[in-house]
């Protein structure tokens, strides 16, 4: 048998009649009351109005004759004992209880209600409807209520400001839910609210912070930026985000999926717009707030339009996000981390997180996978918010073209890839560190590397090529070992492919890259005030063309050095610096 209403509830007693069955319920700020026959006009008007057409099953067009059928159902429910409360929702400040909006608990059984609600464009944004929400939760839960649900068209987010406002959990979409007018289908949410549970929000509900600098705006994603996206999907987008760049006809699923995730506390969305004409150019987005053992931190996401990319605009974007993010509140978000992970061939990304202050913190192991490609490995990045961000701020070390009488010192490309003549032979083997030459197989893995290093701030490394044909000849570097970039220590490294060999090509590019070396960052130098490098003992003629350049042997080590082939040797070390004469 159901539980017997409640005795506070008039309709309970068959000689009470309409609207005196209707309890007034008032918290000192809003008041339920009884619909009156003057409400007409005024539903009238909340009924025409757009939202309310967009987001409730109303008849259209809409008069008096549609507001006084609702207000004769509305008087029949009342009568029966388990048809749907419906109240007019007043401002308990206003003596005249002028009608702002409906609220009802419908669908009522003895163990769970669901409540309804409309607003009078009058009555919005006044915080009225989730006190009301709030009086018929309790007024449910005292009738026995178990379970209170919302329901609400996906999209509608005053709505689910408000169920969020009164501690639902968060909404469960029903994918095609409900029918619209046209018995189309589309989706709705569902949440519920049980008994004990505090009528409060469960999380934040983060708003993007608008903020601008230089040419750069970071601001909310609006309905009207879908035209700024582009029509078919763009595959660097695809191959490098777990998403994708939503297109224009994904732009809506897409933004509401976003906002969603921001109502949950979870995500901080901005669009990176262009500063003075407020066009988009891409994106960033801050997500996993919400998870507990990770309060206070975030992971970063990005991505540009197509052609907006190579203009530093995301460099910009980002500085802007990370200052907002480590930005006290209520001005920023008072993070106190950042985490990003980058695709380890999405050399671009991992360059802007640099620039950014962000440190690489390791790589996963083959992560990422990619079509008939083989798997990437993935490379961590994070930033705190007390790290010196300007001393970690790292850009890829510029690769000067260098001519001396024979040779062309260059950036090394992807076409001179050495011939398989030119594979390590026995002397490369021998007295060169595994992996520092490359071969005809291996030389795309030994590039990336190379270029990762540059990215890295920790290598400057020239193709040493014919002046005449452009050939690649050999290779020489400067870089540090370890973690950081280059500082003011830096070490020379270099080869010769074998049928290069005995024209003392190294000799000739040597003094023009420790020059180089020495001449002062702000005119284009690395800056540093020692130069040194090693080699086995063994390598008489490397340790020529060190002493030849100036270098001075300092020291010596023993069974230091292991060989390609795996036997030890002993290493003799030289360096130079920038006082010594030359």
């Amino acid at each position: 048998m159901p539980p017997a209403p409640l005795p506070a509830d008039p309709s309970a007693s068959p000689a009470v009649t309409y609207p005196d069955c209707v309890p007034e319920l008032s918290d000192g700020v809003v008041t339920l009351r009884a619909h009156r026959p003057q409400d007409a006009e005024r539903i009238v008007q909340q009924c025409v109005d757009g939202d309310s057409q967009a987001f409730l099953p109303l008849p259209s067009p809409y008069g008096l004759p549609e507001a006084q059928a609702f207000l004769d159902k509305v008087a029949a429910a009342w009568l029966d004992e388990w048809g749907a409360r419906e109240w007019a929702i007043t401002d308990a400040a206003d003596p005249s209880g002028q009608f702002l909006g409906s609220i009802n608990l419908h669908e009522r059984s003895p163990y769970r209600a669901e409540v309804g609600f409309g607003l009078h464009p009058e009555g919005r944004g006044r915080g009225l409807v989730a006190r009301a929400v709030r009086l018929l939760a309790a007024r449910a839960f005292d009738e026995g209520a178990e379970v209170l649900r919302w329901r609400a068209v996906a999209g509608n987010w005053a709505s689910r400001r408000v169920a969020w406002a009164c501690g639902f959990e968060a909404p469960t979409t029903l994918i095609g839910g409900r029918l619209d007018s046209d018995g189309h289908p589309g989706d709705e949410w569902h949440a519920v609210l049980r008994p004990g549970e505090p009528m409060a929000p469960r999380t934040p509900w983060f708003v993007a912070p608008d903020v601008a600098r230089g040419r750069i705006r970071l601001r909310e994603f609006r309905d009207d930026d879908e035209h700024r996206l582009p029509a078919e999907r763009d595959d660097r987008a695809a191959r490098f985000l777990t998403r994708g760049m939503p297109t224009r006809s994904r732009y809506a699923a897409w933004l509401t999926e976003q906002r969603s995730a921001a109502a949950m506390g979870d995500t901080v969305q901005w669009a990176l717009a262009d500063r003075h004409t407020d066009e988009v150019l891409g994106a960033i987005v801050l997500t996993q707030l919400a998870h507990p053992r990770t309060r206070g931190t975030a992971v970063v996401g990005y991505w540009l339009l197509p052609q907006w990319r190579g203009q530093g605009l995301m460099t910009e974007g980002l500085d802007l996000a990370v200052d907002t993010a480590f930005a006290p509140k209520p001005e920023g978000l008072g993070l106190r981390a950042l985490r990003a992970v980058a695709d380890a061939t999405n050399t671009e990304s991992a360059r802007v997180l640099r620039a950014a202050g962000f440190v690489s913190g390791g790589r996963e192991r083959a992560a990422y996978a990619h079509v008939h490609e083989p798997p990437a490995d993935a490379v961590t990045f994070d930033v705190l918010a007390s790290d010196d961000r300007e001393a970690q701020r790292v850009r890829p070390l510029p690769i000067p073209v260098i001519e001396t009488e024979r040779l062309r010192l260059r950036p090394w490309r992807e076409t001179d890839r050495p011939d398989p003549a030119d594979d390590p032979d026995e002397a490369v083997r021998r007295f060169i560190p595994a992996g520092a030459a490359p071969g005809h197989a291996d030389f795309d893995v030994w590039l990336a590397r190379k270029r990762r290093f540059n990215d890295e701030g920790s290598l400057v490394e020239w193709c040493l090529a014919d002046r005449e044909t452009d050939r690649a000849l050999g290779s020489v570097g400067l870089f540090t070992r370890g973690d950081g970039p280059i500082d003011f220590n830096v070490e020379i490294g270099y080869f010769i492919f074998p049928t290069a060999r005995g024209h003392r090509y190294v000799g000739e590019a040597l003094p023009h890259v420790i020059e180089h070396a020495f001449r002062p960052r702000s005119e284009g130098g690395l800056g540093v005030t020692r130069v040194h490098a090693g080699a086995d003992t063994d390598n008489d003629a490397s340790r020529a063309i060190l002493r030849a350049a100036g270098l001075r042997e300092w020291g010596h080590d023993r069974q230091a050095w292991r060989r390609a082939d795996g036997s030890l040797s002993d290493g003799s070390y030289a360096e130079l610096l920038v006082t010594d004469p030359r």
